[in-house]
């Protein structure tokens, strides 16, 4: 089913849009369902991104003693960001 939608943008990008849909062959409504369907796999893709490193997260927690932080200043630092 079709809604309407009203937009208020500047006459310089109604010009713009209505220029590039003409060349693209596509209708304004058309180039906005697009927009927003690649948004949508944009941000489906980033919260699924993973690293390599992220398979390590949790793996020290609670491995280290508090005498062990005492110790060494520099893995203090680390382990309380």
């Amino acid at each position: 089913m079709k809604t309407k939608l009203t937009l208020s943008i500047s006459k310089a990008h109604v010009r713009r849009v209505k220029a590039y849909s003409l060349r693209h062959r596509r209708s304004v409504s058309q180039l906005f369902e697009e927009l927003i369907d690649a948004l949508d796999v944009e941000i489906t893709t980033k919260e699924r991104k993973s690293y390599a490193v992220d398979k390590l997260d949790g793996l020290l927690t609670g491995k280290f003693a508090p005498e062990d932080l005492a110790q060494d200043t520099r893995l203090s630092r680390i382990m309380g960001k």
